[in-house]
């Protein structure tokens, strides 16, 4: 993409946009709320706005949990929506509930033929009180894929004697189109891990996640990470959806805590990108070791690798191989006013974005990370190479592009 494709695009985006732009790109045609209830202790409303602009109706599933009253799917009614309404109803106006405690999560998908129609969604689940938690709707290609852990944070038990008011951890797991096996373990000496499954479309929900680790009752617990790992590696790719809620025992007040994966599975999010290396065993590495793809610096030549950047960072990039000492790098922005922003003399850099406002009007954008040889190297070519780059927002898994001659 040139310097004026680049603004050309960024331009057109702003100005294509009728409505005021989210923070967060949270619309969708197909949305998953990953939790809802409808219990003595929980109801939920769910919302929906039409992001369309058009008369239309979203289509409701409702997944009850295997931990549940009733499990399996329920055919619930549509939700009609006008241009740009907001709606709010709940589960069980929706769905064909029997008497007991329900809970699962919800599927949300546009019901128009072409399912182009956008829009927004969320829950809120709450007490007899209205004491409760907000639980946001997520775009389902946002959840799942190939990361095989994912962690939750800080959670906690307050269970011992004087102790008020007591405080629970329960804890959620659910899958979509694939089943999964897995492991629940805490982050505690003694306990004692959790294994399980389930199939497509299925949800369990585990009351008191110290109980069901074997540790000793009105015993209190803080600041413990909850573990969820996929145990076949063949299902690796299946989306496990994992995430906690701390509770008080009194008020029935909550909170809600998604599972959170180290890195994205997603190419154009990885916080840690080893193009053309393994990783390596810990988190934040990278192997020397090359690919049979890895690419090659030639005589006279430069290699460009085209990555996408999302303010604002701090980017760190170098050169992995055998042969960094013979290699230079540098990183050039490819939208105006172009230029060198890192690098160019040896074979690391870093980069701090600056504000987010002042790179591409506020879009992400693509640059080009480039490769050649650094003068007074040893000239025995070809020279092959591998970069590791760590992001905090993440970064595209650079692709190569072309090796036009080497200018700097």
């Amino acid at each position: 993409m040139s310097f004026t494709r680049g603004l050309l695009l960024a331009t057109f985006a702003v100005l294509s946009i009728g409505r005021a732009s989210a923070q967060v790109d949270g619309a969708a045609t197909q949305m998953v709320i990953p939790i809802v209830s409808s219990s003595v202790s929980f109801v939920s409303q769910i919302v929906v706005k039409d992001q369309s602009g058009t008369s239309r109706s979203v289509t409701m599933q409702f997944f009850e949990a295997q931990t549940s009253s009733t499990p399996g799917l329920k055919a619930c009614a549509a939700i009609s929506l006008g241009p740009f309404e907001t709606k709010t109803v709940t589960l069980t106006g929706q769905c064909p509930l029997a008497a007991g405690n329900h809970h699962g999560f919800v599927m949300l998908t546009d019901a128009t033929a072409s399912r182009d129609k956008l829009f927004y969604a969320f829950t809120r689940v709450e007490n007899p009180a209205s004491i409760g938690f907000t639980v946001e709707g997520y775009p389902i290609g946002h959840l799942g894929g190939g990361d095989v852990d994912s962690e939750v944070a800080g959670v906690k038990r307050r269970a011992a004697a004087g102790s008020a008011p007591a405080i629970q951890t329960n804890c959620f797991v659910a899958t979509l189109n694939d089943p999964v096996s897995y492991t629940i373990s805490l982050d505690i000496a003694g306990s004692v891990p959790i294994s399980d499954s389930l199939g497509a479309f299925q949800m369990k929900r585990y009351l008191d996640i110290y109980a069901l680790s074997q540790l000793p009752d009105g015993v209190d617990f803080d600041n413990t990470t909850v573990t969820f790992s996929k145990d076949d590696p063949t299902q690796f790719p299946n989306t496990l959806l994992t995430f906690c809620t701390v509770q008080d025992n009194t008020s029935f007040g909550a909170d809600f805590r998604i599972g959170k994966n180290w890195n994205a599975a997603d190419l154009s999010r990885f916080r840690l990108n080893c193009f053309a290396a393994s990783f390596g065993a810990n988190p934040g590495e990278c192997t020397n070791t090359l690919q049979p793809s890895a690419p090659a610096v030639t005589a006279g030549n430069k290699v460009r690798l085209l990555t996408r950047i999302y303010a604002p960072d701090t980017v760190n990039c170098s050169i992995l191989g055998t042969r960094q000492a013979d290699l230079e790098m540098r990183l050039v922005r490819d939208f105006a006013p172009g230029g060198v922003v890192a690098g160019g003399t040896t074979s690391s850099f870093t980069y701090t974005t600056g504000a987010r406002s002042g790179v591409g009007n506020g879009y992400s954008q693509y640059f080009w990370i480039e490769v050649g040889f650094r003068e007074g190297g040893s000239a025995v070519y070809p020279i092959p190479f591998g970069v590791r780059c760590i992001a905090g927002n993440g970064m595209t898994d650079p692709r190569w592009i072309d090796s036009p001659p080497d200018d700097f």
